[in-house]
């Protein structure tokens, strides 16, 4: 008796050229489930982009149309900006695009460069559609890829993705790697100049786009493609000599040979957690425990394809792993100075769902028989749905939405006082004069967010609970204008602590009318943020009032904070006049 479902079948059948056809049913279902983390992901980029400068946006983007467009420099010069060193990168891709926008539109935008960022994700999904499971028919090229689906669409990676720069630089260097090696791997000269483009493309869009060189060599030895082999070196030497062609190491970036020969055990830890961060920031054993266990499969894998002489089959697809491997290895060389906890920074998050993703499309490559590749497909399609649904991936996006309310907030304090210049980098003094220059010259212009349109509705509130409980330690600033009372990444602790579920909520309290007002919690959890100078404690928060929502009267600001089971109250010093 045949238990396995009919729909089924041309799914898991072991011969596809005798496989019943698929049905339009099948070909729905697996679309819909591929699209699902797809359009979350694009739905959730789409409504937090949001167009003001942050962190490295003021000099890589602003300041650099800014210099190209002064009118002072030559052809050559302008041509010399673009390739010029920026931090330890030369990010050649980023700068075309942001003149490019600039052109197009007459002033930088980063909603614009932000969503064009984004889409190097969907040259990645095509190209895995591209290279992985030749020879499959499309609907099991699609059951296959459901594990890439929920890991490529993690939001592993949320800083880069609505930092336009960043976006551009670190998620587009991965398809210009994967095409190169991918066209590495095609027959013709054709095929091989657009590998050797890609490559040198990759490279001057970010620094760990030169490995896409160095992944070549091996595959070009194994093809036994030797007059390529000698072309690529030339091209791939001639392509670093020249990114490092009056290199200047950034004084602020950890010695290499320190960290590798003197602080080797550090280095290596920082690799595996690197390697295994995917688990979460809060596992650092488990995250040290999984990416020895991702490297073993990988050399396991490898080990046996090499047994079966079967590793050419699959070549396209080991290049994209060496190449994500060496750009783990240059973090671990460069960055495990800073401490192992730094390999779970959130900026490389796309390196490790692509090692996730790959090694899984390897693993079920690799194993041929029925069952045991259905096996395989469970166990990478359920660990990618366990990450996908934990808890620290929706807290990133809640991070991403909690970045983008916090530049609404900069733009409506400028909005409301010019003088009031919140800018979301670690150098303001340096950020102030390039946003004022560009502003001035018309290169950009701030969105025209308000306090009205951040404000929070009041509730009426009974006074009668207002009993000092003394387990609360906070700082509120408030920010008094006109029309509103804004407090700004204040902070608020009860116990010395606050559960994750616990609502802070403000209360405005008069003699004769009382309000209470909800905040909005921010997401950043470090204990110092350090993108504005100043300190607060997990969780801050912010929330704006509308004077016009009370009535007349003197008003004692009160903080009350509650986790569902317990209330603490709070009087602050600070005061409201309506």
């Amino acid at each position: 008796m045949n238990l396995r479902p009919e729909w089924l079948t041309p799914l898991a059948s072991n011969s596809p050229s005798q496989a019943p056809r698929a049905s339009a049913f099948q070909y729905i279902l697996l679309s819909v489930l591929l699209l699902i983390p797809a359009i979350i992901y694009y739905v959730t980029i789409y409504t937090n982009a949001y167009n003001f400068p942050y962190e490295d946006d003021f000099n890589s983007a602003l300041s650099f149309v800014a210099d190209y467009t002064s009118g002072e420099l030559t052809s050559g010069e302008k041509l010399k900006l673009i390739f010029s060193q920026y931090n330890e990168h030369r990010i050649v891709f980023d700068r075309l695009v942001f003149l490019t926008d600039y052109w197009v539109f007459g002033q930088l935008n980063f909603v614009h460069l932000i969503l064009i960022g984004n889409l190097a994700l969907l040259l990645i999904g095509f190209l895995f559609i591209k290279v992985a499971f030749r020879g499959l028919p499309l609907n099991q090229k699609l059951f296959y890829l459901l594990p890439v689906a929920y890991s490529l669409f993690l939001f592993q990676y949320w800083e880069l993705s609505t930092w336009s720069m960043a976006a551009l630089q670190n998620l587009y260097v991965i398809p210009f790697a994967l095409f190169s090696i991918y066209s590495l791997n095609q027959p013709g000269r054709r095929a091989f100049a657009l590998a050797c483009g890609a490559a040198i493309l990759a490279t001057f869009t970010s620094g760990n786009g030169m490995f896409t060189f160095v992944a070549g060599i091996p595959i070009l030895i194994l093809l036994k493609a030797y007059r390529n082999l000698t072309i690529w070196i030339i091209i791939g030497a001639a392509t670093v000599g020249f990114y490092f062609l009056n290199y200047i190491r950034p004084p602020y970036h950890p010695d290499v040979v320190d960290s590798l020969f003197n602080h080797t055990g550090r280095a290596i830890s920082y690799f595996f957690s690197l390697v295994g961060s995917l688990v979460g920031i809060g596992r650092p054993k488990l995250a040290i425990l999984f990416g020895i266990l991702l490297v073993l499969i990988t050399l396991g894998l490898t080990g046996y394809l090499w047994y079966q002489k079967r590793l050419t089959a699959h070549l396209p697809v080991l290049g994209w792993l060496l190449f994500l491997y060496l750009t783990c290895l240059s973090l671990m060389a460069s960055r495990s100075g800073m401490g192992v906890e730094q390999a779970f920074s959130p900026r490389y998050g796309i390196v490790v769902v692509m090692l996730f993703a790959t090694q899984a499309v390897l693993a079920i490559e690799t194993f041929t028989q029925r069952y045991l590749r259905l096996g395989v497909l469970a166990a990478y399609l359920s660990i990618a749905l366990f990450i996908y649904m934990a808890s620290t991936n929706q807290g990133n996006r809640h991070r991403i939405e909690d970045r983008t309310r916090q530049l609404r907030y900069s733009t409506a304090f400028f909005n409301d006082n010019p003088e009031n210049l919140f800018l979301h980098w670690g150098s303001p003094g340096v950020a102030e004069p390039i946003f004022r220059n560009v502003l001035q010259k018309g290169i950009y212009t701030i969105p025209a967010t308000t306090f009205q349109e951040l404000k929070i509705i009041p509730q009426p509130f009974d006074s009668s609970k207002l009993v000092v409980t003394n387990t609360i330690t906070s700082e509120v600033k408030p920010f008094n204008t006109t029309e509103f009372l804004v407090i700004y990444r204040s902070w608020a602790l009860v116990n010395n602590g606050l559960p994750k579920n616990a609502v802070i909520q403000l209360v405005a309290h008069s003699p004769t009318t009382s309000y209470i007002f909800d905040t909005q919690k921010h997401a950043w959890d470090d204990v110092t943020d350090r993108t504005l100078g100043r300190q607060y404690t997990h969780p801050g928060f912010s929330c704006v009032l509308d004077k016009k929502d009370l009535k007349p009267g003197h008003y004692v600001l009160w903080l009350c904070l509650t986790d569902g089971e317990s209330i603490a109250y709070q009087k602050l010093d600070a005061t409201l006049d309506v």
